[in-house]
């Protein structure tokens, strides 16, 4: 599927999940044209795992192949939800998709990172206040104002102004 490059993050649906922002490149050091292939790979990976329905008979084959052959790993890992390792998402990708280890990994943290500001998906380690949580917008309605991050013991303030997206 091809993935579309945007902009401006504002220029996104908020359903929207395939395109990516000229931001989102910069952030995650994406390579544009591996964007497509990358969406394709991390689809396929999420469809094997179940977080994502198959939509016909060649992707029902294509996961059932994929499970025979990467399962063992994910069992290896002993990974009680693997869509959300970005690790074995990234292992899947480079090994069966033939996409660059870093960029697999970097695609599955911007849909992670994207899930995270619509509000769909947790980040470990993140802790966004309800007070702080509205629509993104306006200053008075943003997705996050402010969020806590707890790393090491210590806790810092972000502000949604200081972030490209």
């Amino acid at each position: 599927m091809y993935v579309s490059i945007l902009e401006r993050e504002t220029d996104r649906n908020p359903l929207d999940f395939i395109s990516v922002s000229k931001a989102e490149l910069e952030v995650f050091r994406l390579i544009p044209e591996l964007c497509s292939a990358l969406n394709d790979g991390y689809c396929r990976y999420m469809r094997m795992v179940g977080y994502i329905a198959c939509s016909d008979d060649e992707e029902e084959r294509q996961k059932a192949s994929d499970k025979a052959a990467f399962w063992p790993t994910i069992e290896r890992a002993n990974c009680q939800r693997p869509s959300l390792d970005a690790n074995l998402c990234a292992v899947f990708m480079n090994e069966y998709c033939g996409l660059p280890f870093d960029q697999a990994y970097a695609w599955h943290r911007r849909v992670e990172a994207q899930e995270w500001r619509q509000g769909l998906k947790p980040i470990r380690g993140v802790t966004v206040s309800d007070q702080y949580r509205a629509l993104r917008g306006d200053k008075s309605n943003k997705l996050t104002t402010a969020a806590l991050i707890k790393e090491n013991g210590t806790t810092s303030m972000i502000s949604a102004d200081d972030v490209p997206f």
